[in-house]
């Protein structure tokens, strides 16, 4: 599938993601108009529940545990005979409602007469129930259950989880008419209750008024919200991983092919050198001249060396990369091995005019490792601050202890690494190019991964300090050995 490359994944992760949110928006469009319906019923049940149990309260006063008014006055049935006889509306129709209550019996009578001449008016305000009670104190006690009303309504609205703006507005039982509350239209409140009564007084009717009702039913809606997210969070995660991923590889290809290159060039240069030289020596017979022989035999086991070394380099490599080497621990002292790799680096140094400074501690620095494969960790940086720094170049080698830890730094005065690279430099075959897209100095881009994997190894860490045209100084930070 060589088409399916990160040029033509971004596009495509794009547009699945688009296609993604619109689904998922058109399904919380679905949802919010259900919830909404759903929200809509359960307000208009809080307010029913409300008048029911008011009503209730109202009829049954000292037989509220009666089980048989419970039966019948808490009864879905009660409850629609009550709205659809408060509903009944019709020109020159009177409407009554009466109970009684004895110790034996209860009576329920609901009485409704009309007058067969329209040119006669009723009084509708005769209807209403008094008991005996002036129009003051039947007033009196609506308004007592008016506040109980609300109040009732407000405490189930409050266990909703979230504050509601809302108020209530009363109609005249008899004629209908606004007493109390603002007109109500559409544009100014999202839900509007139905019209119940809250005493057998039949003096107003209670409707419930919310302006907006959008947070509740954001709020009933959270959880798909959040798993809604979650998903196209999830989903843009996955597709931003993957075309990482294949960035990587793309990457981690082209330097492998780049490696596979330069290794090329650099194991023909020995082995051309070699073979020149051996040619040299049949063809100019110089068996008859010691010294030239001596020469081109010396040149011959240089480059024979140089050989070994890159082969060695790379087997090392593959095996640390699959976890097949083992470090030999042992305690040591860090700056005889650091004078060491100092004194067998000589002609390279005598190669590039440079010189090579040991900055030594006053005391033994010991620390406990594999001293073959951090000699090779010193040989490395000292070998690529000799390859990048121009000719006459000042390195120093310095130890210092500190929290702890030793720092064993290696500075020079090269061209500096730029800060976007600083990073990239420990990565496996990564190498800076110049502003031409080519290598200058010549090698594997193996030796600084090289030293991060055993430093690592060590419980270390690396370091890099280094500014253009200022030079570089890498670190490598190891664990002091302590007694305990």
């Amino acid at each position: 599938m060589k088409w399916l490359t990160s040029r033509y994944v971004f596009p495509l992760a794009v547009i699945t993601l688009i296609i993604s949110l619109c689904l998922q928006c058109a399904w919380i469009r679905q949802l919010y108009l259900a919830q909404k319906k759903s929200v809509a019923t359960m307000l208009e049940s809080i307010v029913s529940d409300a008048s029911r149990q008011i009503t209730y309260k109202s009829i049954a006063k000292g037989h509220e545990k009666s089980a048989r008014f419970q039966q019948f006055f808490l009864s879905q049935e009660w409850l629609a005979l009550r709205q659809a006889f408060d509903e009944l509306k019709v020109d020159n129709l009177r409407s009554r409602f009466h109970y009684g209550i004895t110790n034996d019996s209860s009576v329920v009578e609901m009485k409704m007469s009309f007058l067969n001449d329209a040119k006669l008016k009723f009084d509708h305000k005769s209807s209403a129930i008094t008991d005996g009670k002036s129009q003051r104190e039947v007033s009196l006690q609506d308004q007592r259950d008016l506040k109980v009303m609300d109040s009732l309504v407000n405490h189930k609205l409050d266990q909703l989880g979230m504050p509601i703006r809302r108020n209530y507005a009363l109609y005249d039982y008899s004629d209908g008419k606004l007493v109390k509350g603002k007109p109500i239209t559409n544009a100014s409140s999202a839900f509007v209750s139905g019209k119940y009564t809250y005493n057998l007084k039949f003096q107003n009717r209670y409707q419930l008024v919310v302006p907006s009702i959008t947070w509740l039913i954001i709020y009933q809606m959270k959880y798909y919200l959040i798993s809604s997210f979650m998903m196209l969070v999830l989903t843009a995660a996955a597709f931003y991983l993957l075309i990482r991923l294949m960035k990587n590889q793309q990457l981690y290809a082209q330097a492998r092919m780049s490696f596979t290159s330069n290794m090329t060039h650099e194991l023909q240069t020995p082995i051309s050198t070699i073979a020149v030289a051996l040619e040299s020596i049949s063809k100019y017979h110089l068996i008859d001249e010691p010294e030239k022989l001596e020469n081109y035999i010396n040149i011959s086991r240089h480059e024979l060396q140089r050989l070994q070394a890159m082969i060695e380099k790379v087997l090392k490599q593959e095996q640390m990369d699959l976890g097949k080497t083992k470090l030999q621990f042992s305690l040591f002292d860090v700056q005889p091995v650091l004078q060491q790799v100092i004194y067998a680096m000589d002609i390279q140094v005598q190669e590039k005019n440079a010189e090579l400074i040991l900055l030594q501690s006053d005391e033994p620095v010991f620390i406990k490792g594999d001293v073959m494969h951090i000699s090779n960790v010193c040989y490395n940086l000292i070998d690529n601050a000799l390859k990048y720094s121009p000719p006459h170049a000042k390195i120093e080698v310095s130890c210092s202890i500190a929290d702890h830890e030793l720092t064993i730094s290696f500075k020079d005065n090269g061209p500096g690494i730029n800060e976007i690279y600083q990073q990239q430099v420990f990565e496996r075959f990564f190498r800076i190019f110049n502003q031409d897209n080519i290598h200058n100095v010549k090698g594997s881009g193996l030796g600084l991964h090289y030293v991060k994997q055993v430093v690592e190894l060590h419980g270390g860490r690396v370091a890099l300090q280094s500014k253009i045209g200022k030079g570089s100084n890498f670190m490598i930070i190891l664990p002091m050995y302590e007694e305990n």
